[in-house]
């Protein structure tokens, strides 16, 4: 799944990535990002590629009241063209949501250690993601998100069995462009996060409490010895996990 970012990239590198043309404001770093919070999305209405703060947990239109529907962090990429809640926005309005890594949580004995996940190089990735805004009876709107995933492979799969679905630099155009790609052409663009070249260390267990902010939270940690072992057993295993 993916439960939590972090984007404390420099604003010229999302510009350079993301073709936004200087247009995006100074923001700050932010190290442990949940879900319900805004984060910055790329989408494109037609008039090149712009950058937006939206509510993560998308919230479909036809929704009667946000505060009573569930917060949809994620969608499964192999079920989304078909499910209610994101058929629509597949197809009308697709988003790309930087981020320069994600957290998911090893859960064994009733212990979760976080882990960082991003790529070797620490250049950005680029999450699929879909959006929709909601209209409320007296004018209020909401843009929202969700980020699609896909069945975790390689040494992914040994922390968690889903990842973040990442979009390579040379389809992001094509899957921002609603208009002249379909819904099924947009999913043959997307890629495995192990074909992009990522890796992953333990981090602090600050990072569980979404309270907690700063660069610290994405140190690599030493695992005790006990933690060490259960991360090298977990191929062996079954069990999988939750987000945090």
């Amino acid at each position: 799944m993916c439960g939590r970012l972090d984007l404390h990239h420099p604003r010229e590198e999302l510009i350079n990535l993301f073709n936004l043309d200087g247009d995006l404001e100074d923001f700050p770093a932010r190290y442990n990002i949940p879900p319900t919070q805004p984060v910055l999305s790329i989408v494109n209405h037609g008039r090149g590629n712009e950058a937006h703060l939206m509510r993560w947990g998308l919230v479909p239109h036809w929704v009667k009241d946000p505060r009573e529907f569930t917060v949809l962090a994620n969608a499964r990429v192999e079920t989304v063209a078909e499910k209610p809640a994101f058929k629509s926005s597949l197809k009308n309005q697709r988003c790309l949501v930087p981020a320069s890594g994600y957290y998911e949580w090893l859960r064994r004995d009733g212990e979760k250690q976080p882990f960082h996940i991003h790529k070797e190089d620490g250049s950005l990735l680029a999450l699929a993601g879909l959006y929709a805004t909601w209209e409320g009876p007296n004018g209020e709107e909401i843009d929202s998100f969700t980020i699609l995933t896909q069945e975790a492979t390689g040494e992914l799969a040994d922390i968690h069995h889903r990842t973040p679905v990442h979009v390579p630099e040379e389809n992001m155009e094509a899957w921002l462009d609603t208009r002249n790609v379909n819904a099924q052409k947009a999913l043959d663009l997307v890629r495995p996060l192990i074909k992009h070249n990522v890796t992953s260390y333990p981090v602090s267990k600050r990072v569980n409490n979404a309270r907690n902010e700063g660069e610290d939270l994405i140190v690599e940690v030493e695992l005790e010895p006990e933690t060490k072992e259960k991360a090298a057993s977990k191929s062996k295993d079954t069990t999988q996990l939750d987000l945090f």
